[in-house]
């Protein structure tokens, strides 16, 4: 009785001077990294750890091949798309998941999962997964030290998330339909009392669509700001863009005769700048 004692008594002291410990900042193997990317009309975040290669060969190696990967280290390698995306032609909604890997030298296949509360893939189910695609790895001529997990080529509709190591390099393209979305933002936002008129007409501008509704609208603007000269300029360059360049020219100069009263040199400046790129493409007299 009087050992079993000692011996409590010995533990509780350990168990004392242990959390009396000062805590160490240790620098760790496989740092855990955080991204951001905006795309589309929202984003894509990436949450993964980093692993070295440190004398050793990555896949094949520290990732045998043919086995489901955590894409990374430590726990699992998680991405959220912020809208609907398509993989492989395939519909993911947006949301959170885990995505895995099984490397291979000749072909990958990429996983999505919905359980990102596992460590590792100790509790992979792949009864959970959400998709699996394949991909082509690529040779590097150079060993990449530590893996990197990226977004690359990036457009205003696709993107490839990249996972980079020691000689490998292989992308999943990611594909979004950012018009459906924007054109449903428009269409919702032209109901409402604060009409976005010059943001719309912008982009009717750059995706190339009939630009007849967008005039209107920069006209609705016009009306109701008419000194401000970036209506004037808009208006003309989309009347220039449909080869009206009477029409255009009358408003660049407009725009040109409002911007004069600006007090803002730097805007001022651009502006002048703008409308008299306007005027040229439209054939003014100088």
């Amino acid at each position: 009785m009087k050992h079993a004692l000692q011996l409590l008594a010995a533990g509780l002291l350990l168990a004392t001077a242990a959390q009396a410990q000062t805590k160490l900042s240790i620098p760790p193997l496989s740092p855990t990294t955080r991204i951001h990317q905006n795309f589309s009309t929202s984003y894509i975040d990436l949450t993964y750890s980093r692993p070295s290669l440190r004398g050793r060969t990555a896949f094949g190696g520290v990732v045998p091949n043919g086995t489901v990967w955590r894409t990374g280290a430590n726990t699992i390698t998680k991405v959220r798309f912020g809208e609907e995306v398509k993989i492989n032609g395939q519909m993911v909604p947006a949301g959170a998941y885990a995505l895995l890997a099984i490397p291979d030298a000749k072909e990958w296949t990429f996983i999505l999962n919905r359980d990102t509360a596992q460590w590792g893939t100790y509790d992979y189910k792949q009864a959970l997964d959400v998709l699996r695609v394949k991909a082509k790895p690529t040779k590097l001529a150079a060993p990449v030290e530590t893996m990197s997990l990226t977004v690359e080529n990036l457009k205003p509709a696709s993107a490839d998330l990249v996972v980079t190591w020691d000689r490998t390099q292989v992308a999943l393209p990611i594909v979004a339909d950012p018009d459906r979305i924007v054109m449903g933002q428009i269409a919702q936002a032209m109901k409402g009392e604060k009409k976005p008129y010059v943001q719309a007409a912008q982009y009717y501008y750059g995706t190339g669509k009939d630009l007849t509704p967008a005039i209107g609208w920069l006209d609705e603007f016009i009306k109701a700001n008419p000194t401000e000269y970036y209506g004037y300029y808009w208006k003309a360059k989309l009347l220039q863009k449909q080869g009206k360049n009477p029409e255009a020219i009358a408003a660049a100069n407009k725009s040109l005769e409002l911007v004069k009263e600006d007090k803002n040199e730097v805007s001022k400046a651009e502006y002048m700048r703008l409308n008299q790129e306007v005027l040229a493409a439209a054939g003014a007299k100088k």
